[in-house]
């Protein structure tokens, strides 16, 4: 490798560890809470995922906003996505649901309002009707 080379190569190394240390960084405003913290959920919901539909307890989910919520899915037949999406469309989070796994994710919710919940990997033909409208209440 030639001197020119290296020391392109040297800036492209420094300028991705910079970007890392600050996108990870906790003084940065945008970062809420940081992803190896532990936090201690308030609720746990249990999600439940087989031949095409999307079992969610039966008194429904609220959650209030800013608390940590953990999500337990768990599949009994193949690969599905646990996804979440604001009424607008947005996707607040998603999350792989592998078969034979309690699959977990903790997430805090911090506006109020309803959410929405359909799979967000394809499963087969009846993947479409995988959806729950207003599935989710956040509470203030």
């Amino acid at each position: 490798m030639e001197r020119e080379e290296r020391f392109w190569l040297g800036i492209l190394v420094a300028v991705f560890l910079l970007v890392n240390a600050i996108t990870l960084s906790p003084v940065v405003p945008w970062q809420r809470w940081m992803l190896w913290d532990r936090p201690t959920p308030q609720h746990q919901v249990r999600v439940e995922f087989a031949d095409y539909e999307i079992h969610l307890p039966s008194q429904g989910v609220q959650v209030k906003a800013g608390e940590f919520v953990e999500f337990v899915a768990t599949s009994r037949d193949v690969t599905y996505g646990f996804g979440v999406f604001r009424k607008d469309g947005r996707l607040v989070f998603q999350m792989q649901v592998v078969p034979g796994y309690e699959n977990r994710i903790v997430w805090r919710f911090d506006e109020p309002g309803l959410y929405d919940v359909r799979s967000t990997e394809y499963s087969g033909p009846r993947h479409p009707e995988m959806f729950v409208a207003d599935a989710i209440r956040v509470v203030p």
